[in-house]
């Protein structure tokens, strides 16, 4: 790589290397994100520095980012960090990438939270910490959350992220959620288990394979974490406690029967931007 490059030559390189596996409006934008992770100037910063020269040091590592990109790398973990309902979340190899997908569990989790005088929250599955961090900045009488994983991989993700946006009330444990017995009743439980089916496995975009296998496949075609977890955490919620599930695109019927075989009512579900039922909720029974 040319060592005398502007940032405006190293930019305009590095989309078009982009484009070779991605859409133009994609290329923009990850350029543009990479350029900040390096040189740590915004957008805006680049372009009024634009005809600067750029570090060599800064070059080589701009470019070498390019080239794990285009392997099919995932971009949050060359960042390092993503964001998540505004907050910043560490993220990296061992753990799962926060999505936008999760936004609906969030959203309707703090929804349904708000029916509590100071409601005892616990998040099952935890990984990068993305669903607790949000329940502890968002929800302002949450008297404790409990933020369960078990993955050694994934743990140091979740206590940086709950450490980094200042959430006190958080406790991060390193348990098993078919094992974990909460220390006190509940009134919600979220959870964003493991629910891809070996053949989806199977089919994965490139990107997603470099996530941990753990936080992806479970057994019983993906349904088996909804079955325990709806067995395992009835008797831990108070009366009128809830339990919301975040499901794969095919999964919500499956999920819904699930919870009504555990006794479960008030069950429905929840479509997410794109109309996909991406959340399956249920309330244990007032009596």
């Amino acid at each position: 790589m040319v060592d005398n490059m502007t940032y405006w030559e190293v930019y305009q390189k590095g989309k078009q290397e982009l484009s070779k596996a991605q859409a133009d409006s994609a290329c923009a934008f990850e350029c543009w994100c990479l350029m900040e992770s390096v040189f740590g100037y915004p957008k805006t910063q680049v372009l009024l520095h634009q005809k600067d020269p750029a570090p060599k040091e800064g070059i080589d590592r701009f470019f070498n980012m390019i080239r794990h990109r285009l392997e099919g790398y995932p971009l949050q973990y060359l960042l390092g960090s993503w964001e998540f309902w505004g907050y910043p979340f560490a993220v990296g190899e061992g753990v799962l990438i926060p999505r936008a997908d999760t936004e609906t569990l969030a959203e309707l989790c703090i929804r349904e939270a708000a029916q509590f005088d100071h409601p005892v929250l616990a998040d099952l599955c935890s990984g990068s910490g993305c669903l607790p961090v949000v329940f502890s900045k968002e929800i302002a009488a949450a008297q404790t959350i409990y933020a369960v994983e078990l993955s050694p991989d994934a743990l140091p993700y979740l206590k940086q992220n709950v450490e980094q946006n200042d959430c006190r009330n958080i406790t991060v444990l390193q348990e098993d959620v078919l094992t974990w017995v909460p220390p006190q009743p509940l009134h919600l439980i979220s959870s964003n288990p493991p629910y891809l089916s070996a053949q989806e496995m199977q089919e994965l975009q490139t990107e997603v394979t470099y996530e941990p296998q753990m936080a992806l496949e479970a057994a019983e075609e993906g349904l088996f974490f909804y079955r325990m977890i709806s067995e395992r955490y009835f008797n831990y919620l108070l009366p009128g406690g809830v339990l919301a599930f975040e499901v794969g695109y095919r999964q919500a019927a499956a999920v819904a029967s699930l919870m009504q075989q555990n006794d479960f009512e008030k069950i429905r579900t929840v479509p997410d931007l794109c109309g996909v039922q991406r959340v399956v909720i249920g309330q244990r029974p007032l009596s």
